[in-house]
C-alpha cells in the first residue's frame, strides 16, 4: 500500500471543485494513514490563505478545512505553496495559514518525484 501521496493543485479556491475535492482526499488519506504533501501551484495559492471569505451560498471556507485537515492529520500532512506563484501575486508566507509554507518548484518537484502516488487537481 502507497504510503505517500502527493496532490498537486492549480485551480483557484472558488468556482470549481477541484480544491474542494483536493482537501476531501488529504482527509481520507490521512485516515488510512498515509502521509500526504498538498501542492498548491498558480491560482491555488489563495486556497492557503488565512481567513478566507468565500462567496454566498453552499461553499465552505476552504482556508479553514485545510486547517482542520492539517490539525487531524498530527503533522502527516505538509502543505507547499509555490513561492513564485506567492510573489507574482504579492503574497507573503504570512499570508498563509498555520502548517502552510513557501517552496521552490525543486522542492515541489522532489515531493512528486518521491512519492508513491499522485493527484493532480
Amino acid at each position: 500500500m502507497p504510503s505517500l501521496l502527493c496532490l498537486v493543485l492549480d485551480r483557484s479556491p472558488y468556482g470549481g471543485i477541484e480544491p474542494a475535492e483536493a482537501i476531501r482526499h488529504t482527509g481520507g488519506a490521512l485516515g488510512k494513514g498515509w502521509q500526504v504533501v498538498l501542492a498548491f501551484m498558480g491560482q491555488s495559492v489563495y486556497t492557503a490563505l488565512r481567513g478566507q471569505s468565500p462567496p454566498a451560498g453552499e461553499w465552505l471556507s476552504l482556508s479553514a478545512a485545510l486547517s482542520k485537515v492539517l490539525d487531524d492529520g498530527q503533522g502527516r500532512a505538509c502543505v507547499l505553496v509555490d513561492a513564485q506563484a506567492l510573489d507574482a501575486r504579492g503574497l507573503v508566507a504570512d499570508d498563509l495559514i498555520p502548517g502552510a509554507r513557501p517552496a521552490s518548484t525543486d522542492e515541489i518537484a522532489h515531493a512528486l518525484a518521491t512519492c508513491d502516488r499522485a493527484l493532480l487537481f
